[in-house]
């Protein structure tokens, strides 16, 4: 699968773990990657470090015809809807496309109760326009993600299984969960998930309307030993690139 990863990494490991997995993965080419939310491209230089000499694209510089030349298989977006709702404005629908985001149902995390998931909330607009027009959307929610917070042991496994994530992880002092992570697996068949057909939509507020809406692919349930252990084993036979630490990954 010919893979465009479009992200807003910076401080959180998940999205750098996700980067990585697409690396290491036998059946992922990542043929280009682009950065959401980077105004001042800091995310694009995190994202360079991690993927060596994969095309990094500032999202404010996306150009939709680069987009249509590189013709991926499949877009993997793991931060705001932005850049991918730039290209479908443009007239390049995806043919597959994967999303982290949204929350169909209000969720403890990070010691508060959330109604509106990150990526959603920051451009609903844009989350509206590619529910509404992108067929078949592989949604991954955060109500499903929050149940693969790493407890101590599988963290350091991840900071061991791949030097360029161990500055990242060490430098992170909150909880780490495989948001981004599980839309990838998700993305490439990996049995660690359940998927419903449910129908959504996205209000302006980034809230999911669910039963409402177009209908979509969504991430409903995980296996989430068998999504660590999945991500630990791709990071350890992860060779094809092995990258260089950083001292500092931060944005």
């Amino acid at each position: 699968m010919r893979l465009w990863l479009d992200t807003d990494v910076g401080t959180n490991p998940d999205d750098a773990i996700a980067l990585r997995c697409a690396l290491a993965h036998p059946d992922i080419e990542l043929v280009a990657v682009s950065t959401a939310d980077d105004p001042d491209g800091a995310r694009a230089v995190v994202a360079r470090r991690l993927v060596g000499e994969v095309p990094v694209t500032i999202g404010a510089q996306l150009d939709p015809e680069g987009f249509a030349e590189c013709d991926p298989d499949a877009v993997l977006a793991i931060g705001p809807l932005t850049n991918v709702a730039g290209l479908v404005n443009a007239g390049h629908v995806p043919r597959r496309l994967a999303v982290m985001g949204g929350a169909l149902a209000p969720v403890r995390h990070r010691g508060a109760l959330r109604t509106v998931e990150h990526n959603f909330g920051t451009d609903p607009g844009a989350a509206a326009v590619v529910l509404e027009r992108v067929p078949d959307v592989l949604v991954c929610p955060l109500d499903v993600t929050v149940r693969t917070c790493l407890g101590d042991g599988d963290r350091r496994r991840l900071a061991g299984a791949d030097p360029a994530l161990g500055p990242i992880l060490h430098g992170w002092s909150e909880e780490v969960c495989l948001h981004d992570p599980l839309a990838f697996l998700a993305l490439v068949g990996e049995r660690v998930v359940g998927v419903e057909r449910r129908r959504i939509a996205v209000s302006l507020d980034g809230v999911v309307r669910v039963e409402e809406g177009v209908e979509h692919d969504v991430v409903v349930d995980v296996d989430a030993q068998g999504a660590t252990a999945r991500v630990v084993a791709l990071l350890e036979q992860g060779d094809r690139y092995t990258g260089t630490p950083a001292e500092d990954e931060r944005p």
